[in-house]
């Protein structure tokens, strides 16, 4: 019979694919169901596991990651200090993302249009109807239009982005994104709570992490209830900046 995994062991795997090194506490409940089944399973499928979790977790939640990972400086917002750099890697989650390539208008816009079932084709906006999808059939583009979501990465995902970035104290700071990083982008290119690792090196310019892609590492995953809660709330944040910073007679769409 075969030893049972150790939480050294699974840890091991889940850093060694780029991940946090996870709380001892974290891994028991998942330790604790393998070794009641009647057959072990392997450390891949205990590190699948693990790693599905920990990317659905809060990390700001005591235990869940180990002390041993980074956490941000506690001046890390400090307009003050014209330039820092991270000594140590430091794992964090989206917990909001702002496209500020684009005008809140037209991204305003773009939500209108997928309530309304539209799309854009080159300078045309094509309204599908029910009867047209079922007979285009289930391509990619009528995907697209039946599920507001894929829609909305479709057309939104340009950027720059700001994010605001959350590390396992809790502390907060924007992140700016200098030079393009893959995957970051709106949902579901990167859902809320998605994690990102900010490798050793990252700067960070008068409070403001500066993103490209040498120090950033999208490791993926999201927090359901907070990424539902963005989305559902996206349009009414949008309306509500604009009203900030538009003329009374033209805040309202």
């Amino acid at each position: 019979m075969a030893s049972p995994i150790t939480p050294t062991q699974l840890s091991n795997a889940l850093t060694q694919s780029g991940l946090p090194t996870p709380h001892p506490s974290f891994l028991t409940p998942i330790l604790n169901t393998a070794s009641n089944s009647q057959r072990q399973p392997p450390l891949s499928s205990l590190s699948a596991t693990a790693r599905l979790r920990l990317l659905s977790a809060d990390i700001s939640t005591p235990s869940i990651l180990a002390p041993i990972n980074g956490s941000f400086p506690q001046n890390i917002s400090d307009v003050r200090v014209k330039e820092k750099v991270l000594g140590q890697d430091i794992p964090v989650q989206v917990i909001d993302i702002e496209d500020i390539g684009r005008s809140k208008w037209d991204q305003i816009l773009d939500l209108e249009a997928e309530r309304k079932g539209e799309r854009v084709k080159g300078r045309e906006v094509i309204r599908v109807l029910p009867t047209q999808e079922n007979e285009l059939g289930s391509t990619a583009s009528t995907q697209a239009i039946a599920n507001p979501t894929a829609a909305n990465a479709a057309v939104s995902n340009k950027g720059p982005f700001k994010v605001l970035l959350q590390d396992m104290n809790g502390q907060q700071v924007y992140g700016f994104e200098v030079k393009r990083v893959d995957k970051l982008g709106y949902p579901p290119g990167m859902n809320i709570g998605c994690k990102v690792m900010l490798k050793k090196g990252c700067k960070v310019a008068r409070g403001m992490m500066l993103l490209e892609p040498a120090c950033v590492v999208v490791l993926g995953g999201k927090i359901e209830a907070l990424d539902k809660g963005w989305r559902e709330g996206r349009e009414e944040r949008l309306r509500m900046d604009v009203k900030k910073t538009e003329a009374p007679g033209r805040a309202n769409v």
